[in-house]
């Protein structure tokens, strides 16, 4: 949690306006939930429309936020399956995504998706990268600009450097890249 929000915090030193999505807000917060244990278990409890609908929600906050801005989103494990998902909604709105080591859904498609996707994944993450292909697969399909890129050497959750898997190398690697899209895509 925290350090989700100090991703935002980073994005918004950018000069982006940025929000942190509880995605378990309804239920009290993930903080009120105690350990992580009881957040995961929240979490698989809701319908996946919902967590669409609660990201629609922040896109609409920040478009508030910044009249005539083009919009983006990252998402982290979990939340990088569920920007997935937002992907595959098709919110015009949604210029640009990276979602990180989040598994790809089956069997999404992404016809007539517009969102310029950066989809962040790690060499050793065997779970989540079993849907790297399905996702490219899927990108391709749908002509949107897209980037798969592959950190070597890192594992799952790479990026959260208040984490054990914290890697040095690839977090800032990955960090910059996102930049990179974001300006490319977003402005």
């Amino acid at each position: 949690l925290d350090h989700h929000r100090s991703v935002a915090g980073r994005f918004a030193e950018k000069g982006y306006a940025a929000l942190a999505i509880d995605l378990l807000s309804a239920e009290g917060g993930t903080a009120s939930l105690g350990d992580s244990a009881n957040a995961t278990a929240a979490l698989g409890k809701i319908a996946p429309e919902r967590f669409v609908a609660d990201m629609r929600a922040g896109l609409d906050e920040l478009a508030k936020r910044t009249p005539g801005k083009k919009l983006a989103g990252i998402g982290f494990c979990f939340g990088g399956g569920m920007m997935w998902r937002l992907i595959a909604a098709k919110d015009a709105r949604l210029a640009a995504a990276a979602p990180f080591y989040g598994p790809f859904p089956e069997g999404a498609k992404l016809d007539g998706v517009k969102t310029a996707v950066l989809g962040v994944f790690a060499e050793n993450d065997e779970r989540v990268n079993k849907t790297r292909d399905a996702a490219k697969a899927a990108l391709e399909a749908a002509k949107v600009p897209n980037e798969i890129v592959t950190f070597a050497g890192a594992g799952h959750a790479f990026f959260n450097d208040t984490g054990p898997r914290y890697d040095r190398t690839a977090a800032p690697a990955a960090w910059d890249k996102v930049l990179s899209w974001l300006e490319r895509y977003v402005g």
